[in-house]
């Protein structure tokens, strides 16, 4: 997803455990110290590294500065990873203050997407998780809370941070962030987690919706507290709220019991807890959690002539000659692929770019195609031979198409008439995508499996929908659904369309809703004859549950679905696994050797 559109979302909230955020910050202690916006960078993972090491050299890292995207200052990430070092001295007012909060607080500013912070080298602080089960769609502020035995009051301090950014070239620090640190107040040294009571987030069943919440307290005095629960639906519908009293202990862990939610509809449901101090400071954690989401009603509301439409458009990209044209690429294709800049006529005659990686085995061979997300940035496919051929499709433009872009914003371009809507040529992109393998003699036509992630999974929906030649399909986190139902759940793309309907007052909800209802792979998805599996993130407010299983519900053939919970618009490892399993079943292929 691209950075433009990520800070369409920022304000989004992702209320996982892994999440640690204030919902009231308190003013700013007079003894806050702005580190300045300077800072030593590395690209890559640095793994097996000792990178976040007190005593690690790195005069030779670029030097570059926090109030200022990486990107302009010429640095890129390697793999979408990155680190950032900073030594810090206290101030002599300041350590009397520290040695008495027990801790400092160090708050880095709006920071993307997931991170490791070290002080010293000890690790203070984590949000979200590293790849393979890279969970980090998670953009908002990060407040860490660092005990006293890390650090050097009198002496040399050094802040390390290791980053993912699976989106961009960018991540790292935002929205111009300088880190400050501060003595830590009381509620600084609280840990509020929210325990539910069921591994993967879902209720299925007779099972009641419940939660257990605890308070750590690293501090060394005991406080009263309120608590209070709140829940609501995915739309923010008033379900149930309760408060009560507690004592958290000094050096202690609080429990609250368990909160219950029985007899609740089918969908996905919002618990918020807030921890008010006696002394009225304040924090907060937010998650989302799901029952029997396998019967949530989302009828289709495909019009009378939703099948001539598609008809009448795959009709109209038969007859554009495709013109395929393949360039090699040999820097990449020095493994067990020969990869390939592939060029190709769509719908309209619009010129539309992918990758294929050509398998250097001879014989005929099953192929993945892969769909994109919005905004992604291009990638080659997979270079170590397992089995399968690749081809990553950039839709029209997008991705490897994007210079030559002339939708605008892609949501909207067009969404007054189902005629000139985008993504009218950019589901023809898809099939014409399936051409293309079908083409080439080193392709066995008969097994082509697709797979994508938000956008992506939406497009494959869209692949195995319309054209029989699909044979199976993974689908992450799936885009392009139940847009009633999305629109009053997510902020995005509901505020790219408000922005367009500022500028076309002309243009009703109503005539909005009729186009989209042409493209919403729910009124799709029932036209699928073959198995599919799909994942989630339980926490994600971009492609939220609840459209997710819109779709996935109105599919027939055999299916199976994955929940992540605390993913927020991503899932873990484990789902790419089980696509790949499900595509070596159904295509017949052995595992690689």
């Amino acid at each position: 997803m691209s950075n433009a559109v990520k800070t369409a979302l920022l304000m989004l909230l992702y209320g996982t455990a892994a999440l640690h955020g204030h919902a009231q910050q308190q003013a700013m202690n007079s003894m806050a110290y702005n580190v300045g916006a300077n800072w030593k960078f590395h690209a890559g993972e640095g793994k097996d590294s000792s990178w976040n090491a007190k005593n690690y050299r790195d005069q030779h890292w670029a030097s570059v500065v926090s109030d200022k995207p990486l990107k302009e200052q010429g640095q890129l990430l390697q793999q979408g990873f990155g680190w950032y070092r900073k030594q810090l001295v206290f101030p002599a007012p300041m350590q009397q203050k520290i040695a008495e909060a027990e801790g400092v607080q160090i708050d880095l500013g709006q920071f993307a997407a997931c991170e490791e912070v070290y002080v010293n080298g000890i690790l203070v602080g984590k949000t979200g998780e590293f790849p393979p089960n890279f969970a980090g769609y998670f953009d908002q502020q990060r407040r860490y809370f660092v005990p006293l035995e890390a650090l050097d009051l009198t002496g040399d301090n050094v802040i390390a941070i290791k980053f993912f950014d699976g989106w961009s070239a960018n991540g790292g620090f935002l929205n111009a962030a300088v880190m400050t640190v501060e003595p830590a107040s009381t509620v600084d040294k609280l840990k509020l987690k929210v325990n539910v009571q069921d591994d993967d987030y879902i209720f299925l069943g007779e099972d009641s919706i419940a939660i257990a919440p605890t308070i750590e307290n690293k501090g060394k005095k005991s406080l009263g507290a309120t608590v209070k629960i709140v829940v609501t639906t995915d739309a923010y519908k008033p379900v149930k709220s309760q408060e009560l009293k507690i004592d958290i202990p000094a050096h202690a862990t609080a429990t609250m019991g368990t909160f219950g939610l029985k007899n609740a509809e089918p969908g996905f449901y919002r618990y918020k807890v807030s921890v008010e101090m006696d002394g009225g400071q304040k924090l907060e954690e937010q998650l989302n959690v799901g029952y029997e989401p396998e019967k949530i009603a989302s009828p289709n509301d495909e019009a009378a002539d939703f099948d001539t439409f598609w008809k009448t458009n795959k009709a109209q990209l038969a007859n554009v000659q495709p013109d395929y044209q393949l360039m090699l690429i040999p820097e990449q294709s020095k493994l067990d692929y020969e990869m390939y800049h592939v060029s190709m006529r769509s719908l309209d005659n619009e010129l539309i770019m992918g990758y294929y990686a050509k398998p250097k085995k001879a014989g005929k061979h099953p192929v993945i195609v892969e769909y994109m997300g919005y905004g992604s940035k291009p990638y080659f496919p997979n270079q170590s031979w397992d089995g399968f051929a690749y081809f990553v499709l950039s839709i029209r433009g997008q991705a490897l198409n994007e210079k030559s872009n002339h939708f605008g914003t892609w949501f909207t371009y067009g969404i007054d008439n189902k005629n000139t809507y985008y993504y009218r040529g950019a589901f023809m992109d898809v099939l014409r995508a399936l051409d293309f393998v079908s083409s080439r003699d080193e392709i066995d036509g008969e097994r082509i499996a697709v797979r994508g992630s938000s956008q992506g999974g939406a497009l494959s929906v869209v692949a195995a929908s319309l054209d029989t030649r699909v044979k199976a399909l993974a689908i992450g986190i799936p885009f392009l659904s139940d847009f009633q139902d999305y629109f009053q759940i997510a902020p995005w793309p509901k505020s790219d369309v408000d922005h367009y309907r500022t500028q076309h007052p002309e243009v009703s909800w109503k005539k909005v809703y009729q186009t989209l209802s042409y493209f919403d792979i729910k009124n799709l998805a029932s036209r699928i004859r073959v198995p599919l599996v799909m994942g989630i993130g339980v926490q994600d407010n971009v492609c939220p549950p609840h459209i997710n299983f819109a779709a996935y519900n109105q599919v027939k053939s055999e299916k199976s679905w994955m929940a992540f919970p605390q993913h927020g618009h991503s899932t873990g490892n484990a789902f790419y696994e089980a696509g790949l399993e499900l595509f070596r079943r159904t295509l017949q292929v052995g595992k690689a050797r």
